[in-house]
């Protein structure tokens, strides 16, 4: 198509100079200079954290490293010193902060999780104080499932809710006799896509388009609106229920902004108007601008000649990433589009092995060499990590990555449904379903109109170097204490400080290196030494939780099959952690008739079942080929089980309660098999599930606990209401045979449980922290519920007792008989401070003297992988890793080049290695490599 017009093409070389047209450059140059000015007092920095694992099980320890970079190349950051990580319950509570010191842009940490966590979806999320002027939206947020999910969570229908569809058009308006592109999204009530199609109509009743999603619930169709005329969809859905969405109202008169990136090397850009806009504005200036991070990297200018004019641009000149363009008329943007734009400048990873398939235990030897878009070996930081991907239920769509973080989600707003799936396999089609999701997915690091009428330079919170601890110093009378002398002192960390108060009372410890265990003495005296002064220390300014929606923290992005194999691993391991931790009790002799209660999958009767003796399966390599090759009646068919005989059909595999594929189970070792069973079809209790099923028990699993209780009869006098207002009790709040307020535990003790030592009536405390049911001599270990989260006792000592809002005892059978004989011995229910509840914590007397726990610098711990010799190779417990190997301090040199090894597990199946990583350019790489186990 022959295109008129008359432009002007101004493009910003990497210095970031622009030239710009003499004729029409006072609003270009104005517009590009206070986003130039904006950006250079606040250049945007991104957080993203290589996990070793993508889910995990209660007891499982969550491994990381962080690579906080800045700026429009991706350089590692030295803008900030200090980096917060934060584990997110599904409620939206904190289970655990730690703050970490970050060298160069670079820091390690972990969680442990502990045992006793429920299952179901965590949230990951890492921010430095600079990124906290952005907002919460632009930190790090990553998803992780944790425990699994029951059989019977995952069976639970949903409503049949309509989904919530919305149209957008391209550049953000139709305009009436301007053929445009319109791209649509359709989000169930969890949160996810719903494929949908159907067609549009106008208000005649006249079908003028059809429409088909082509990636989760996200499609796009072409549409040319009339004058006179409105707009709707007729959805269906692939149950058959059909319902009517109206599209938004085109404009009379404006501009279509509309950009083609189906091609690899260039973007095709045509800006379009109507008649009646083109008579209004005929002859007047226009203007485009296209941005990545901050950086212009192309602007035209130009009059408006014909209706429609265009231009070519080559990918080339933009980085990796979003660019947004915009278009400027009469001195307002009238039109946005963003473009991902997948250039050549990442990283070439390699690893290489000289062996394809290893055996159990056997050391494994990677070489890795990493080179630039030139093909020049490059150096590096790099992090790696291997898990059996048999035994985790891993899914690398889903799964975050250094590419789809700080190229992708790091600058939308908003959930991105399986953001890494853009990113695998790339081809003309995941390129063509990313220019859908730029269409529907909104760019808010900045507004534009704020932007032309001055440069935004407002910073509210300044980068952190160092940790401060800051306060107040007042008189017994509340009076301000200028000129007071305050001295810290920390004995392990051989640490002491002094300063003085200002004019207003105010103190100001700067440059503090503690470590996340010190606890702090601060010693206030007046300008004449007087010591009746109270000491008031403000506490940390942590940042809101966005509160998830109850549906989408319902939605699991793992798939069904995954989250049942992470369910059936938290279940082995609480068996394992019983054995371990457990009281065993003595021999009961038992006379009497069984009572055969049937299959605990089978549905309202006894199921006839056959036994399998696993004992004489201990030459078999593993639980797919003992199924295949020992047990009668069975055989493959198109990599499914297949019954065989009269009553022959498919067949079921339930591995620990949960579904299970047929090579699945090549990852188990009949050694770790307690029973076999199988049963009839129609006797599996899941609606969808209709086969005959063959049921494998491991030996972790087999140790459930099926001791019944003789029904007991409590009377008890209802506990008063205190003042507690909020809290997790599932009593209700303030329900609890104690109640003590933060504010009543003192702030001289170095511990929690020092705090509580003698409060609370019937509770001794271990040396460790954990608490002790004494009352009426039952000497029994209690738990502590965090927030919703029930932990071990021996937690209670890493909560700051300055951040409890109420503590709750459930000390009397009366208390503890709603949560069952999960919490052993009772429980400390506590409820953490929110918001404006944390602001200063002060001594119970002016004595000058205050004991403070400081929240300082988490040391990370060494990540333990066993080295096997000859001597112990076939010694010791059976090793049932699934996390294999983690190692977050790959250095590569000027030849590129490292090398790191380690040894397999016992366990079989298809080893996945995760290579990810930042050179000292900006330059982002990842690599992903699998071999057999066998």
């Amino acid at each position: 198509m022959k295109i008129l017009y008359r432009l002007l093409f101004l493009s910003c070389i990497l210095s970031s100079s622009v030239a710009t047209a003499q004729s029409d450059s006072s609003f270009l140059a104005k517009a590009v200079a206070n986003l130039k000015t904006t950006y250079g007092s606040k250049p945007v920095e991104k957080v993203y954290l290589h996990l070793d694992k993508p889910n995990y099980i209660p007891g499982d320890t969550v491994w990381f490293k962080a690579y906080t970079v800045v700026g429009k190349t991706h350089s590692l950051s030295a803008l900030s010193g200090v980096l917060y990580v934060e584990l997110i319950s599904p409620t939206d509570s904190i289970v655990k902060r730690i703050v970490l010191r970050l060298t160069s842009g670079i820091a390690m940490g972990d969680f442990a999780l502990s045992g006793k966590l429920t299952p179901g979806n965590y949230n990951i999320r890492a921010y430095t104080a600079w990124m906290r002027n952005a907002g919460p939206d632009y930190f790090y947020n990553q998803r992780v499932n944790i425990g699994g999910i029951t059989p019977g969570q995952l069976a639970a229908p949903a409503a049949q809710l309509n989904p919530d569809v919305q149209f957008f058009p391209e550049g953000g308006d139709m305009v009436n006799g301007v053929r445009s592109k319109i791209a649509f999204k359709a989000v169930k009530q969890n949160g996810s896509g719903e494929n949908i199609k159907g067609s549009i109509v106008d208000n005649e009743g006249t079908t003028v388009a059809e429409f088909e999603s082509a990636h989760a619930g996200m499609g796009i169709f072409a549409l040319l609106p009339q004058a006179g005329k409105t707009y709707s969809a007729k959805i269906a859905l692939a149950d058959g229920r059909s319902f009517n969405v109206p599209l938004p109202k085109a404009l009379d008169a404006g501009y279509v902004l509309s950009i083609n990136s189906t091609r690899k090397d260039s973007l095709f850009i045509k800006v379009a108007t109507n008649s009646q806009q083109f008579q209004v504005k005929q002859n007047s200036a226009f203007y485009l601008v296209g941005q990545s991070g901050g950086e212009v990297y192309y602007t035209a200018a130009g009059t408006l000649k014909t209706p429609v004019f265009g231009a070519g641009i080559d990918k080339k000149r933009f980085p990796s990433g979003i660019v947004q363009f915009t278009l400027f008329a009469d001195g307002q943007p009238v039109n946005e589009r963003l473009v991902f734009v997948q250039s050549d400048d990442t990283l070439k990873m390699a690893l290489s092995s000289s062996v394809k398939t290893y055996a159990a235990r056997s050391l494994v030897k990677l070489d890795f060499v990493a080179k630039n878009d030139a093909n020049e070996p490059v150096a590096g930081s790099f992090s790696v990590a291997v898990i059996n991907e048999s035994r985790v239920g891993a899914d690398e769509n889903i799964e975050g990555s250094i590419f789809s973080h700080l190229l992708l989600t790091s600058d939308l707003k908003g959930y991105i449904e399986k953001p890494n799936y853009y990113f695998v396999n790339t081809a003309n089609a995941k390129r063509a379903e990313l220019d859908i999701l730029m269409l529907t997915q909104g760019y808010r690091r900045f507004e534009w109109k704020q932007i032309l009428a001055a440069p935004d330079t407002r910073i509210v919170n300044q980068p952190e170097q160092s940790l401060t601890l800051e306060g107040t110093v007042k008189t017994s009378g509340g009076g301000i204490v200028p000129n007071g002398k305050l001295m810290l002192t920390s004995t392990r960390e051989n640490t002491v400080l002094d300063t003085v108060t200002d004019a207003s009372g105010n103190f100001k410890f700067t440059n503090l290196q503690l470590s996340d265990t010190a606890k702090i003495v601060l010693q206030a005296r007046k300008q004449n030494n007087g010591k009746r002064v109270s000491i008031f220390v403000k506490q940390p300014d942590y940042p809101n939780i966005i509160k998830s929606n109850a549906q989408e923290v319902a939605n699991n992005d793992l798939s069904a099959e995954a989250l049942q194999k992470s369910y059936a691993a938290y279940q082995s391991q609480l068996h394992d952690d019983s054995l371990k931790y457990g009281k065993q009790l003595g021999q009961v002799n038992i006379t009497g008739k069984k009572i055969d209660k049937g299959d605990p999958y089978g549905a309202k009767r006894n199921v006839a079942e056959r036994f399998f003796d696993m004992k004489q399966y201990a030459g078999y390599s593993s639980m797919r080929e003992v199924v295949l090759r020992a047990l009668p009646w069975y055989k493959e068919v198109d990599g499914n089980l297949q019954g065989t005989g009269r009553k022959g059909g498919p067949t079921d595999i339930l591995l620990d309660g949960t579904f299970v594929s047929l090579d699945n189970l090549t990852a188990y070792l009949p050694s770790e098999i307690e029973s076999v069973k199988s049963g009839a079809a129609g006797d599996i209790q899941e609606a969808q599930k209709q086969n005959a099923y063959l049921v494998i028990t491991t030996k972790r699993r087999a140790g459930t606990d099926t001791t019944v209780l003789k029904q007991v009869n409590i009377t008890a006098q209802k506990v008063k209401k205190s003042e507690v207002t909020r809290s997790s009790n599932l009593h209700g709040a303030g329900n609890a045979d104690q109640v003590i307020m933060g504010d009543k535990l003192g702030a001289n003790c170095a511990n929690l449980s020092d705090c509580l030592r003698g409060k609370i009536f019937g509770v001794s405390f271990k040396q460790d922290g954990t608490p002790v049911n004494i009352s009426r001599g039952a000497n029994a270990d209690m738990v502590i519920i965090v927030d919703g989260n029930q932990m071990q006792g021996s937690e209670l000592n890493n909560l700051n007792a300055n951040d409890v809002n109420s503590i709750e005892v459930l000390r009397t059978n009366f208390s503890k008989s709603i949560y069952g004989s999960d919490i052993g011995g009772g429980a400390l229910v506590i409820t953490m401070k929110q918001g404006s509840e944390r602001k200063y914590v002060t001594s119970e007397s002016p004595t000058g003297l205050i004991t403070y726990p400081f929240k300082g610098f988490y040391k990370a711990r060494t990540y333990y992988t066993p080295k096997y010799t000859p001597a112990n190779k076939n010694d010791g417990a059976v090793d049932l890793r699934s996390g294999i190997y983690w190692k977050p301090d790959v250095l590569t040199g000027k030849d590129g080049a490292a090398t790191f090894n380690y040894f397999n597990a016992d366990t079989k199946g298809t080893y996945r290695v995760v290579i990810e990583g930042i050179d000292d350019e900006g330059n982002l790489g990842r690599q992903v490599y699998r071999y057999k186990v066998e």
